[in-house]
């Protein structure tokens, strides 16, 4: 069992509560503050461990209980962020649970045995297709049984308030929606206080993962004019939108609180920016496929998920390129390659 530690800092008036998690960024934060005489929590944490056991002793320290906390946001559906979310609503009946409505819909399908049957069929066709980037069929069967287990670890919550982008909370907070790491995934603007609660969007040393994922059919429906495939598109922009909104404080999901918004939003911009350059380099006139245009990145010692995560990392950048009609696409022997 993992043995868990916390630590809070206080940023003005809002309360960071930092705890490990046994991942590669190394802690989650969630944060605590109040608007209006409401108590509100970013995020509810990691269902792990005794993880549970040392948030819910370290609100104690803070004078704080479960039964005190008005409104829990999420920002996204990744286990270190949702993990909690059934647990708090059991101890608490009155906190209001909120989510973008992307992010509820695929937890509900994912965690709905019932959708087994779908979720293994879209699972199977991304392995397909990563089999068609340059993977092997053996890689392949485990991007399947990633993409079926995981789901396991989630619990369904039905959330109390179903948000989309550009909708206000508490007159104050508005939800921008910023999808890129995560398809449903929302940054929290406090429009008096310009500070931005950005879950996993911006973090200070790192760019987040911008991949591809599997989504249901009713949400591809649902959102028809969205192209799921073009994530990369979608990321940059919303860099943008929150860009302008001139905030004065970052608070991220991990790593260190950003006092320079506007300097680490150009920074994540230019990192990709090259990213796309140095893509385009190394298969100008020399086609490769995604496999290898990512190992040349990221190397070839990589376990199984870092494996798939730096080729749809990788992939996430080629069909940038290929929307803008910078590089292109060509099939040979049952392999996708590409060229610019």
């Amino acid at each position: 069992m993992y043995n868990f530690k916390s630590k809070v800092s206080q940023i003005q008036d809002v309360y960071q509560i930092r705890i490990d998690v046994p991942f590669a960024v190394k802690f989650v934060c969630l944060y605590l503050f109040e608007i209006d005489d409401q108590k509100v929590l970013i995020d509810s944490g990691l269902n792990m461990g005794n993880w549970s056991k040392i948030f819910f002793s370290t609100l104690n320290d803070l004078g704080y209980s479960i039964q005190d906390i008005d409104y829990c946001l999420i920002t996204h559906m990744h286990l270190d962020h949702i993990g909690l979310v059934r647990t708090l609503k059991r101890k608490n009946k009155n906190i209001k649970i909120i989510m973008n409505d992307i992010t509820h819909q695929i937890l509900q399908w994912e965690t709905d045995d019932e959708n087994l049957g779908e979720l293994k069929q879209q699972a199977k066709k991304v392995a397909n297709l990563m089999i068609k980037y340059g993977l092997n069929a053996d890689d392949g069967k485990r991007i399947v049984q990633f993409f079926t287990f995981w789901p396991r670890y989630l619990r369904y919550q039905k959330p109390d308030m179903i948000v989309h982008d550009g909708d206000t909370i508490l007159n104050d907070l508005e939800i921008i929606w910023t999808p890129g790491h995560s398809f449903g995934h929302i940054c929290i603007f406090n429009k008096e206080k310009k500070y931005l609660f950005s879950g996993d969007h911006i973090l200070s040393r790192i760019t987040p993962h911008i991949g591809n994922f599997i989504v249901p059919t009713t949400l591809s429906e649902k959102y028809a004019g969205y192209n799921f495939a073009n994530i990369l598109h979608h990321y940059l922009k919303s860099l943008d939108r929150i860009d302008e909104l001139n905030a004065e404080i970052i608070f991220p999901a991990h790593q260190e609180i950003i006092f320079n918004p506007h300097e680490r939003i150009l920074a994540i911009k230019e990192h990709h920016k090259n990213r796309l350059s140095e893509i385009s380099r190394v298969i100008k006139n020399i086609p490769k496929t995604p496999l290898e245009i990512s190992q040349i990145h990221f190397g070839k010692d990589l376990d199984e998920i870092n494996l798939y995560m730096a080729l749809s990392e990788v992939l996430g950048h080629l069909i940038y390129l290929e929307n803008e009609g910078k590089v292109q696409k060509i099939e040979k022997d049952g392999k996708f390659y590409y060229k610019s």
